[in-house]
């Protein structure tokens, strides 16, 4: 075989030992690689292409401890012929492939392969909060490396030649080399982001208990590349696979959550499904009916797809509501007074003629909670509620997403009141002013259509975005988004809370300082906290003990935190900015 390398070849400080793989598009290339010290290490060479190493070629490095990712040690670019490429190096760890072990007969108990799986999420988790969220897309147990260190098992996620940014009806990777057991329904129509992730991760853990990938035991083949086709039919018959699993019926929720089928009642982080496999159990009430929904082909017979969409996707929310939100008293004052009020009392309405605001931006740097609170309104209104994200957008028919977006606020207006979240704004209704795409244009415009004084039709709109500058700003104008909230970096107390919540409930040691712990975790934000946590009590199930301080102290000293100073001040920037905008409009800075 003709490689682009050759045996013996020295690319940088690194000499090429052993060809491992092409990738089936032939844009990258695997090798076995020894550094001037003789330390194994791994390459991959890619074609000077930024499409096929952009989201993995300069990634900067991404790990936390014995949890991680394969750590990038070097790259660079070579020329192999006159042809320029890019070479990324990663440590070499002397494991076991997953799959290799469960093809020789090992078998695991829930609280086994739960271990495993958190390892494997925290590390997924570590790339779903980038500023800009990056996708594995290829999480199997191939590319899972297991390597027992003393009494530690330590946990390692490969596979990176398919990371991309999500992908909205097309991807921007090859996809014939995936193995399409591992895949979820979305990814069939060119859909992938976290919740895609979070299948494959759950397909993974019901292979280990099993023996066998999830619903493959139903089936003759075994083929990776299974006909999308049959897959569907293979998976038609739903939950059946998990109630006849020899687990309790917690864990089977937790799991029918990871796989199921609609994406709708998926989880939608990491970071809850790792919440609930620590504690055991399902902590949001769930419709666990699985239904199948088409994968690919031949669409012409599914009529009024996008009625189902939105329809679907409406519905009551439930939970424990502001109760669950640390600090930000304004912003719930805000919408207690300017939304829940007017939306809940109809009477008060007609009597004193007021007006409810259309919609509410909420801005500011990642992990605060933009998201969250959304969430968290809706559950403490107990309105009808919808929250969407770009990918629910994604359409592989011409004004498809147009159509989607038309009908959804359609459906909203039907089952009004409704709140509809839209999460990462800046990515739905970019600045038309710096695209040429006549597609992105005409799914602005049918947003500000939409928008138009929304309110009288019983519906209220929350935008959250980090990069609110990249917003058509006709989108912020009054009678759309009627107001524009920064949310801060939380506070002291608001930090108290948050490790107060976080902490409650879980097996904590009774000498947990919540005051030192607040003060020691300056610049961290709510995610921070969450993650920090949620390693902690990871780190003591594994050794059997309660969460003590200096447990959560040590994870704090290590954690990196996810907005720098440099990032706050330009957030500031931007806040200052839009505040001089609106001054005429005593619009002000609400937050912790």
């Amino acid at each position: 075989m003709n490689t682009k390398l050759h045996i013996g070849q020295m690319v940088g400080s690194y000499r090429v030992e052993k060809f491992i793989k092409a990738s089936s598009d032939n844009r990258s290339e695997s090798y076995f690689v020894v550094d001037d010290n003789g330390k194994k290490a791994l390459m991959k060479l890619y074609s000077n292409d930024a499409k096929s190493c952009a989201a993995e070629y300069g990634e900067r490095v991404i790990f936390a401890g014995n949890l991680s990712l394969l750590p990038v040690v070097d790259n660079g670019e070579i020329d192999v012929d006159g042809v320029p490429y890019h070479y990324i190096v990663r440590e070499f760890v002397d494991g076991e492939r997953l799959s290799d072990l469960i093809n020789c007969g090992k078998r695991y108990s829930w609280e086994q392969a739960a271990l495993i799986i958190l390892q494997v999420m925290s590390a997924l988790k570590q790339l779903h909060s980038q500023e800009r969220a990056v996708i594995h897309n290829d999480v199997t147990t191939r590319n899972i490396i297991i390597k027992e260190d003393g009494d530690r098992t330590l946990v390692y996620v490969i596979g990176m030649g398919h990371l991309s940014r999500r992908c909205n009806g097309k991807a921007t990777f090859c996809t014939t080399d995936l193995n399409n057991w591992y895949r979820a329904p979305e990814t069939f129509k060119g859909i992938y982001d976290e919740q895609s992730d979070i299948f494959s991760v759950g397909a993974v853990l019901y292979t280990m208990i099993e023996g066998v990938e999830p619903w493959s035991i139903t089936s003759e083949t075994h083929d990776v590349n299974v006909d999308k086709n049959l897959l569907k039919s293979i998976r038609s018959v739903g939950n059946e696979i998990i109630d006849r699993m020899h687990i309790t019926e917690a864990q089977k929720a937790i799991l029918g959550k990871m796989i199921a089928l609609d994406y709708d009642k998926r989880y939608r982080s990491v970071e809850k499904a790792m919440n609930d496999i620590v504690r055991g159990r399902v902590t949001e009430s769930i419709d666990m009916t699985f239904s199948c929904r088409e994968l690919s082909g031949d669409h012409r017979n599914e009529p009024k797809v996008e009625e189902q969409f939105a329809e679907e996707r409406i519905k009551p929310c439930r939970g424990g509501g502001f109760a669950d939100v640390a600090g930000m008293a304004d912003v719930k004052r805000m919408l207690y007074k300017d939304v829940m009020f007017v939306m809940q009392n109809k009477d008060k309405v007609d009597k004193y003629r007021l007006k409810s605001p259309n919609g509410v931006l909420f801005y500011g740097p990642p992990g605060c909670g933009k998201t969250f609170i959304a969430e968290k309104f809706a559950e403490e209104s107990q309105l009808n509620f919808m929250m969407v994200k770009a990918s629910d957008l994604g359409s592989i028919y011409i004004h498809g997403t147009q159509g989607k977006i038309a009908q959804l606020f359609a459906e909203a207006a039907k089952k009004a009141p409704t709140v509809i979240c839209f999460d990462e704004l800046d990515g739905m209704v970019p600045n038309r002013a710096n695209t040429n795409n006549e597609s992105v244009s005409g799914e602005v415009n049918e947003f500000l259509c939409q928008l138009n004084n929304c309110s009288e039709r019983g519906i209220f709109v929350i935008g959250t975005s980090n990069r609110p500058e990249k917003i058509d700003p006709a989108i912020l104008r009054t009678g759309r988004l009627d107001k524009m909230v920064y949310i801060p970096m939380p506070d002291l107390e608001a930090r108290k809370e948050m490790f107060k919540i976080q902490l409650d409930g879980r097996y904590c040691d009774e000498s947990i300082n919540i005051d030192e712990l607040a003060k020691r975790s300056e610049g961290y934000v709510a995610s921070d906290i969450s993650y920090i946590v949620n390693e902690c009590a990871l780190e003591a199930a594994m050794s059997d003990v309660p969460i003590d301080q200096s447990l959560i102290l040590g994870e704090i000293h290590k954690a990196r935190r996810s907005v720098t100073s440099d990032d706050i001040a330009g957030y500031e920037r931007v806040c200052k900015k839009f505040e001089q905008q609106t001054s005429n409009q005593t619009r002000r800075v609400i937050g912790f």
